[in-house]
């Protein structure tokens, strides 16, 4: 066995170094052309045969890495875009708040709070909105609601603990007293079912007229003075009647608060009668 098997190397070691020798002299040369010949087609034909499936592979690549991209940008974006609204609703509160500095500085003998409004009436019969300021932070009923512009709200109606309830001028049982800031002449601003303010006993000889401006007057102790509550809108008058009939638009945006202040040094009076 082990002498067949001596033989047996021999001979592939001998016919091996004489394919070698061969194929460097060119012996080989024709064999190699003819298996060339035979197997070219064959490997062009595999290779095109496996070049749409690489093809398609490489793209299933490139789209999942696309879509992977796709979805970073996507998060990136809502990220940015949840950034900026945030920027945008504090760059509104500053404004805010600054308007409403305005009107601390305007009044620098009064005190005022600054609270946000939370809710409103949901039955639309009255027109009433929540604060988030109450008795633990020395809200009182009675007290005055301003806004920017140093425009009147309207008054503390009810308060719990935590929030307060506050009547504004356009309820039906609003009344002001006030005075047309032009002529002087005086009267009562009260609202409406309709969500319209009027100033009632203005005299007939009143000098009242459209774009007249309209602010709180001392009468009563319900309210400090100079406070302003709207402009003119319209004035009927006729002789039959004792009084004059005027409308008048609030300056204050009642349909849209959001932060308002508490006159709190304020303390209202209730006067008797003599």
């Amino acid at each position: 066995m082990n002498s067949r098997a001596t033989v047996w190397t021999a001979g592939v070691i001998v016919v091996s170094l004489l394919l070698i020798a061969a194929s460097h002299w060119g012996a080989l040369d024709p064999v190699e052309n003819a298996v060339f010949t035979v197997v070219s087609p064959l490997q062009r034909g595999l290779r095109n045969a496996t070049d749409p499936v690489a093809d398609w592979l490489s793209h299933l690549t490139e789209l999942n890495e696309l879509s992977d991209e796709n979805k970073a940008l996507r998060t990136e974006n809502e990220r940015l875009r949840d950034e900026v609204t945030r920027l945008r609703e504090s760059e509104i509160k500053l404004q805010q708040m600054e308007k409403l500095l305005q009107v601390e500085e305007a009044f620098p003998d009064q005190e005022f709070l600054a609270t946000n409004v939370l809710a409103k009436d949901p039955s639309n019969l009255k027109e009433v909105v929540a604060i988030d300021r109450g008795k633990r932070d020395g809200v009182r009923e009675g007290m005055v609601v301003v806004t920017e512009g140093h425009s009147l709200v309207g008054t503390v109606s009810s308060v719990l603990d935590g929030y307060a309830w506050v009547t504004l001028i356009t309820d039906p049982n609003s009344a002001v007293s006030a005075m047309v800031q032009e002529s002087r002449a005086q009267g009562v601003v009260s609202g409406s079912y309709s969500r319209q303010l009027s100033i009632e006993f203005v005299a007939q000889g009143a000098v009242v007229k459209e774009g007249d401006a309209v602010i709180t007057s001392a009468i009563g102790g319900h309210y400090p003075a100079g406070l302003v509550i709207g402009k003119v809108t319209a004035v009927q008058s006729t002789p039959q009647e004792l009084f004059k009939k005027v409308s008048v638009e609030p300056l204050a945006s009642l349909a849209r608060l959001e932060t308002v202040l508490v006159l709190t040094s304020f303390v209202p009076l209730d006067l008797e009668a003599p």
